[in-house]
């Protein structure tokens, strides 16, 4: 069996403690002093959330060491915006933090007396108007949608919203107002108030292929439930 000499070995056994020690040292020095701190907070993909909101509910004061921001419960914090989807939060090395912010898209209206509210495409009420305090144009030219009970954990609304949001652009913007009395029960009325049955969200593109041709027809009904038996009148 061979043996190392005994000098041999204290002096490696040393030389790790010494890197061990010295990996421990950066570290600490990462974590404790302001050489790898926040000197700057990169905010991106925000279109209507302005930086500052989003600054001020990451709470992250500047000079705090990188490695001591907990990335979880800032884009927490973050994500209480109403207008915030979701977040990323990443460390950038050395004196940087980057917030990166998902933005909930209108899809359509829900209107209750004087008061609007606009729904995500999960249905999540974000936004939210007073009629006599004034409603942004472009709000008022969502589809208004109809249903009993709307709100994100309704079929019914999932399943009208999804109708709405998977239109081309050549359709969507002639909806007017979307009725749905239960997932598979969705209509839209169109300007000039031509009514469209839809049936469920499934198929839309099929659907919405066959209503385009269709619309060149002269009638006040479409029927695109089962779009290979399309109907008009």
């Amino acid at each position: 069996m061979i043996r190392w000499p005994t000098r041999r070995r204290s002096r490696l056994i040393l030389g790790t403690l010494m890197v061990v020690a010295a990996g421990v040292g950066l570290v600490l020095i990462a974590y404790l002093t302001p050489l790898m701190s926040v000197r700057n907070t990169d905010i991106r993909d925000n279109g209507s959330v302005p930086a500052d909101e989003i600054l001020r509910a990451a709470a992250v004061a500047p000079g705090t060491p990188l490695l001591q921001v907990d990335t979880r419960a800032v884009a927490q914090r973050v994500a209480t915006i109403p207008s915030v989807e979701s977040v990323r939060v990443q460390r950038s090395y050395p004196s940087s933090l980057t917030i990166t912010v998902v933005e909930r898209m209108p899809v359509v209206i829900v209107t209750s007396g004087d008061e609007v509210h606009v729904l995500d495409r999960s249905g999540v009420s974000f936004l939210h108007y007073v009629r006599a305090q004034g409603v942004p144009p472009e709000v008022l030219k969502l589809p208004v949608l109809e249903t009993p009970n709307p709100g994100p954990a309704d079929p019914t609304t999932r399943e009208a919203i999804a109708a709405v949001a998977g239109l081309p652009e050549s359709l969507a913007r002639q909806v007017i107002r979307v009725t749905a009395t239960s997932p598979v029960d969705i209509e839209f009325i169109l300007t000039e108030n031509r009514r469209v049955v839809w049936g469920d969200s499934d198929r839309g593109a099929e659907k919405a292929r066959t209503l385009t041709y269709l619309l060149s027809r002269d009638a006040k009904m479409y029927n695109v439930s089962s779009p290979e038996f399309p109907a008009y009148k």
